[in-house]
């Protein structure tokens, strides 16, 4: 039972940071265009980069790079739920690819195609915004009454040896300036 405790609370801080870093990344990018006249196009770049490293986080967080292997197939409620999430995550990387062409390719830099870039990028924050609800709502219920306390013990495994891992890249990248 504790591993199913352990793993739950490891799930649950790293959704509300994700949820945190996101609200962070969605004011950021509204600030880029609250005032279209002093528009700085390296800070659009910027927030788009931020975007595309908080994508890159997001799929490496716990909950798709263990748990949802670990239960996929588990019921045909569980798969169709995870095939929405797929899409709502393909969805997101196809914006932001819109978004990146976009400014790869902006050579008219006006308000117009500005506007579109943030909005763009606020539908992809909007869309993970969704994602990160269902998770919490529908996919971590179900898999908290799937999963046997057995079950949860190599999830439990595998949470506490990618955190010692980032925990040993973190120590190792500190010393490196030394």
């Amino acid at each position: 039972m504790l591993t199913a405790t352990y793993s739950l609370v490891a799930i649950s801080t790293e959704q509300k940071n994700a949820r945190s870093i996101l609200f962070r990344l969605k004011q950021y990018i509204h600030s880029c265009w609250e005032s279209l006249h002093d528009i700085d196009f390296s800070k659009l770049e910027s927030a788009f980069n931020k975007l595309a490293q908080f994508d890159t986080y997001c799929h490496e967080r716990k909950v798709e790079m263990y748990v949802i292997p670990a239960v996929r197939g588990a019921t045909s409620e569980l798969d169709s739920l995870l095939a929405e999430l797929e899409s709502m995550s393909k969805h997101g990387v196809e914006i932001l690819h819109s978004v990146q062409d976009q400014l790869r390719h902006a050579v008219n830099r006006s308000a117009e195609k500005i506007t579109e870039l943030c909005k763009a990028m606020e539908i992809y924050c909007d869309n993970l915004f969704t994602r990160l609800t269902k998770e919490d709502e529908e996919l971590l219920p179900m898999v908290g009454r799937l999963l046997t306390p057995d079950e949860w013990f190599p999830i439990a495994a595998q949470f506490l040896s990618a955190d010692a891992e980032h925990l040993k890249q973190r120590h190792s990248h500190s010393f490196a300036s030394i």
